[in-house]
């Protein structure tokens, strides 16, 4: 396991019908550094182009797990919906997951072109796909991201803050569905021409996050993740669920009021997230937005 500046060829070894041609490194991804793999298919003659993304150091330090993203993209593979998965690679000495190849879609991520309320439509959209088996435990994980944040780190004030949310009762609203956890614009793919797209246009990368988890939990990660303003997002996503679970109430006030229980929540995963990313990356712009979301926490901390 290890994050390397050159693409293993060794990789493909365990891949059939299939021969390498090329790879270049993709820029972005917060998690976790990407290829885009260009590989040829004897079998039928063509050329297709992959993302492969290991199971790295810093996959680990986050607590993705490649499994479990092969699982759901290939639960998921007929629903258009996302990327569909090639092959999850095991190490055959250790038996260790290696990393996961999924097809490249082509198009390009959704600018604010791509309207607040596709956005919402498509978050409704993975809220009615099959439920994982596994479910995002938000104490569990600040537990995970704590054991990787340098000891240097831990002041009084974060420590404050992670015994707060450790101890805390967490809120519960809504019945567990699928949640992708990282819906932003940066994960939606859509066609090069972005005039008057809707939700069905578009398809989500970078599962590697989903799971079971409350739907108003992962709705107001998508509103904090893209600036969303709360009652209009929750308006949207609701009138989507209405239309197509016409036998469901979905109230708007009891979604709006669990979104803002979630909120704080979703800011103590990011705060435990960006010093984790900062022992990964060394990025001061982690950081900076690190002490940011602390000065917001304590501020909420201290009201309750």
């Amino acid at each position: 396991m290890g994050d390397h500046a050159y693409f293993n060829h060794d990789l493909l070894r365990t891949l059939p019908d299939t021969e390498f041609v090329s790879a270049s490194r993709l820029a972005g991804g917060l998690t976790n550094r990407c290829w885009k793999v260009e590989l040829f298919h004897r079998s039928t003659n063509q050329t297709k182009h992959y993302v492969w993304r290991p199971f790295s150091t810093a996959a680990h330090a986050f607590g993705v797990q490649r499994q479990h993203e092969y699982d759901l993209l290939t639960m998921i593979s007929e629903t258009g919906l996302a990327p569909k998965p090639l092959q999850l690679l095991v190490n055959s000495s250790t038996e260790q997951v290696t990393g996961l190849f999924v097809e490249w879609l082509v198009g390009i991520e959704a600018s604010p072109h791509f309207s607040n309320t596709a956005l919402c439509q498509l978050q409704a959209k993975v809220h009615q796909l099959p439920v994982p088996c596994w479910r995002l435990d938000i104490q569990q994980r600040g537990l995970h991201y704590w054991q990787y944040i340098n000891t240097g780190y831990k002041t009084p004030l974060l420590t404050a803050i992670y015994n707060f949310f450790q101890n805390h009762p967490i809120p519960t609203a809504f019945d567990d569905c699928c949640c992708h956890f990282d819906l932003g614009r940066y994960n939606v793919i859509v066609p090069c021409s972005e005039q008057g797209l809707t939700a069905e246009d578009a398809k989500i990368i970078d599962w590697e996050y989903a799971a079971a988890g409350d739907p108003s939990l992962d709705l107001a990660m998508t509103i904090i993740a893209n600036g969303l303003d709360d009652e209009l997002a929750v308006s949207d996503y609701c009138d989507c669920r209405q239309m197509v679970e016409k036998e469901t109430n979905f109230n708007k006030h009891d979604w709006l009021q669990a979104v803002i229980n979630w909120k704080p929540w979703c800011q103590y995963l990011a705060l435990l997230w960006y010093y984790v990313g900062y022992e990964v990356w060394h990025q001061p712009q982690y950081l900076q937005h690190a002490s940011q979301l602390q000065l917001q926490l304590i501020e909420y901390i201290n009201k309750c």
